[in-house]
């Protein structure tokens, strides 16, 4: 009887974009979520404070994998991160959105011994 167990891997978190680049050609997709500044007025233009992008479905070992480059701390962020979704849409299926990485409450309690 082949007994099989669902583990959860959490995403590994690229420091450099470089490392990431490798990824992004073998992954099913890509989802980016910009976060913004939160003014106190709201007729002020937004402004870009993190890029987060997330190559969602790349298989390792038989494993689908989940990869993570965060863009932040960057002097002209909205300069770069435009250079990087051309580049990203140029090479793979990219959507704006989110990703849950975190395991549900039950399968959580349900692990515990």
């Amino acid at each position: 009887m082949k007994n099989e167990q669902n583990v959860f891997v959490p995403p590994i978190v690229f420091e450099t974009y470089s490392d990431f680049r490798g990824v992004i050609d073998e992954a099913a997709m890509i989802v980016y979520s910009p976060e913004y500044y939160h003014g106190p007025f709201t007729d002020e233009p937004k402004r870009l404070r993190r890029v987060t992008f997330t190559a969602v479905g790349v298989q390792r070992r038989g494993i689908p994998m989940t990869f993570k480059y965060i863009l932040d701390d960057v002097r002209d962020i909205d300069r770069v991160a435009s250079e990087i979704l051309e580049e990203l849409e140029n090479r793979s299926h990219i959507v704006r959105g989110t990703v849950e990485t975190s395991r549900p409450m039950g399968e959580l309690l349900a692990s515990w011994p």
